[in-house]
């Protein structure tokens, strides 16, 4: 059925609806006791006193839980315990109160487990009732009514209990999913690429010992007879050659690597998509509206979200793109709208191939234009179904003991049916529950409308004929209503349900009252019961969504330092080892420095690797520079600085854009001269790497200025690149920390 969606799911709704079962089952008694005032003032007012003392004594449990009290110790939870049993003993076996009365205290004693107070309870009960000499059909019916209101009141504590644990818990188990995901990518990084990094060290300081061999005499006579054999420049060359094939393999490891973990999301993407349209002058509007992680079907649509921006910014034309994802018929479906391509051809042609890529994955890709004149590029994929839930033990306890609600309502209802109606109780009965089940406790949505007209019909119209127990069907009718129903349409019409039931089983203003009260009571358990259910079940949804964002989120943090840091400093071994096999015969001093710096960034590298199943590195800025400094210059970019300190937490966040910038011009432009500039003013550090070498056209977005952007996001920071004035800038400000 559809539920109260967005209400207030805090402790307090809890609370109310403990206390307000509980003063349901009380109701009708406090009300007999209000009847009895004016003729027997003191009698009256010691009922009135005794039920509101009863509920009362029901809220102990609320803030303790099941098999614990509020106060520990035998002692204690004698003398509060002795304290409800002698007050609801008091009323019914000496004020003449219903032992339905005796309810409350059964839920005590069955929320505090104990089994041999609760028999002596419905022992004593029925002594009660065999002194009153109550016909037998009665006394079983009252007991039927302890047990029912005992376990009912006992159902709706637990699962208030069981929310409250549930929604503390929440954070919980997201920081423990987030560990969980942080120990399995350390165990990953752990593999291939500390091996290639410990093999890059290992080359490294091979190749400096040849070296150092060479250029000292007396370690010719310590050479080996078939180390004499090879010439000395072929066994360098040899080495350096497989230096810079490890090299090549470690950093297309690393970056396969962030690749499978940014493939949970699309959010890189998007970033970079919307960076790339900020910088070519386009309005970006991105809505994101799926759920995730979306496994590895996400890399495709990543690569289709790329290429049709790429593809609109290349076109050149457009004012305006709107990029939009959402869940459709169990599929994530990815729109990429664009007013700028003036036929669908063009638009297609600058998509070619894409569709192949994702019929391989079992989606479905279109591109051409819409009816409002826009190209449209749309792509769609199989969404990652969501894990079965499983219900805790408390909730599936709850919902077996609403099942002994309807068996024990079918029972009290059939007691009281004439024998010539028997098998009209038992059809109408069989009927009303299987709509119960079906559309309550099943939480069916299908017909659900029609169900409810034919269960307000079962509930009301044979009440003159079925006898006064079935107005327990009008209860659980109003108490479905008022679920099932938005809050102000489901109060009015259980307050009409129960009003008629009154109207037409009572006999009398005050049999009318109390039919209605009692109709009320049961429409207040059940609505308890069944919004504390959906309530476990949404916070457990809650809880669910927030381990699976923090898992992503994990991965992605993953994701960028293993883009930004272990591929900047890959990148730039692999630069140094290219530039150490060129000096080998020409100038091998320089060649040895360049190999022991190809040593420190392998273990610096392995020391990043560790540090990616923390919090993530902490960059100092001032060794950032520097090494920027040394891998351009090794690459013949001469290098303008313009330095003044930042604080290390700042520094830490400018040192991971320094590394992105520097990979990029490395690996996009033609650069000769780099100004790099570290200003501080207003509170806040600008970084700008300038650099003369600005490539033609727009080549594809990368992660790294997506993944850049998402991080100086989360610092309060912001991020620009582009051509200014015939070079290429890159700034970034960050708020000072």
């Amino acid at each position: 059925m559809e539920g109260e969606r967005g209400r207030d799911a805090g402790p307090r709704v809890v609370r109310v609806l403990v206390v307000a079962v509980a003063a349901a089952l009380a109701s009708a008694h406090l009300l007999r006791g209000l009847g009895r005032v004016p003729a027997e003032p003191v009698a009256g007012v010691a009922v009135v006193a005794g039920c509101l003392a009863l509920v009362a004594l029901q809220s102990r449990h609320h803030r303790t839980g099941p098999g614990r009290t509020a106060w520990t110790g035998w002692t204690a939870w004698a003398g509060w315990t002795a304290v409800e049993l002698a007050v609801a003993f008091l009323l019914v076996g000496v004020l003449g109160v219903s032992i339905g009365l005796l309810c409350l205290p059964a839920a005590s004693l069955l929320l505090e487990r104990r089994p041999l107070p609760l028999l002596l309870l419905v022992a004593g009960a029925g002594l009660v009732e065999a002194v009153r000499d109550a016909d037998l059909r009665d006394a079983v019916d009252l007991l039927l009514t302890i047990a029912l209101g005992g376990t009912m009141l006992y159902a709706v504590t637990t699962l208030a209990l069981l929310a409250g644990r549930v929604r503390a818990a929440r954070l919980t188990l997201a920081a423990s999913a987030v560990t969980d995901e942080r120990l399995r990518i350390a165990s990953g990084l752990a593999g291939a690429l500390d091996a290639g990094l410990a093999e890059i060290g290992a080359l490294a300081a091979r190749g400096d010992t040849s070296l150092l061999n060479e250029l000292t005499p007396s370690a010719c006579r310590h050479t080996s007879a078939s180390d004499e054999r090879i010439p000395s420049a072929s066994r360098h060359t040899s080495l350096l050659d497989e230096l810079i094939s490890s090299a090549r393999r470690t950093l297309a490891a690393a970056r396969a690597t962030a690749a499978e973990l940014r493939s949970l999301s699309l959010a890189p993407e998007a970033a970079s998509a919307r960076a790339l349209l900020a910088s070519a002058g386009i309005a970006a509007d991105v809505r994101i509206g799926h759920r995730e992680p979306l496994g590895p079907a996400g890399t495709v649509l990543a690569t289709v979200l790329r290429e049709a921006v790429t593809a609109v910014v290349r076109v050149g034309d457009a004012r305006r793109c709107e990029v939009a994802t959402e869940e459709r018929a169990g599929r994530v479906v990815l729109r990429v709208v664009s007013d700028g391509v003036p036929t669908a051809a063009l638009g297609a042609d600058l998509l070619d191939g894409l569709a192949e890529r994702v019929r391989a994955v079992g989606g479905r890709l279109t591109a051409g234009l819409g009816t409002d004149g826009r190209f449209a590029v749309e792509a769609s994929v199989a969404a990652t179904p969501a894990p079965p839930p499983v219900d805790p033990p408390e909730l599936r306890t709850a919902l077996g003991l609403y099942w002994f609600l309807l068996a024990v309502f079918c029972a009290k209802a059939l007691m009281f049916v004439p024998p010539s109606r028997i098998a009209l109780g038992v059809v109408c009965t069989a009927v009303f529950c299987a709509f119960q089940v079906r559309f309550s406790i099943l939480d069916a949505t299908r017909y659900a409308r029609p169900a409810l007209l034919v269960s307000a019909a079962l509930a009301l119209l044979p009440l003159p004929w079925l006898g006064r127990n079935w107005i327990g069907a009008a209860g659980i009718l109003a108490g479905s209503l008022l679920f099932a129903l938005p809050l102000r349409a489901g109060a009015a019409a259980a307050g009409a349900v129960a009003a008629a039931a009154g109207v037409v089983g009572g006999d009398g203003p005050w049999s009318v009252l109390l039919t209605t009260v009692s109709a009320l009571v049961t429409c207040t358990v059940v609505y308890a019961v069944l919004r504390l259910v959906r309530l476990v079940r949404e916070l457990q949804r809650a809880a669910a969504g927030l381990a699976r964002a923090g898992v992503v989120n994990e991965r992605l943090r993953a994701a960028r330092d293993l883009h930004d840091l272990l591929g900047h400093g890959l990148a730039a071994i692999l630069l140094k080892a290219e530039l150490a096999r060129r000096l080998a015969d020409a100038d091998p001093p320089r060649c040895r420095a360049e190999l022991a710096d190809i040593g420190r960034l392998a273990e610096r590298g392995r020391a990043e690797l560790g540090a990616l199943a923390g919090d993530g590195p902490r960059l100092a800025f001032g060794s950032e520079l520097a090494s920027a400094a040394a891998v351009l210059e090794a690459a013949a970019i001469a290098v303008e600085l313009e330095e003044e300190p930042v604080p290390a937490a700042t520094g830490a966040v400018l040192g991971v854009v320094l590394r992105e910038a520097v990979t990029n011009v490395l690996r996009h432009s033609r650069a000769r001269h780099v100004r790099i500039a570290v200003s501080t003013a207003d509170g806040a550090a600008r970084l700008e790497v300038e650099n003369d070498g600005v490539p033609d056209g727009v080549t594809a977005p990368g992660s790294g200025i997506g993944g850049l952007a998402v991080r100086l996001a989360e610092a309060g920071g912001t991020l620009a690149a582009g051509p200014d004035d015939g070079w290429y800038l890159l700034r970034a400000e960050v708020p000072l920390r």
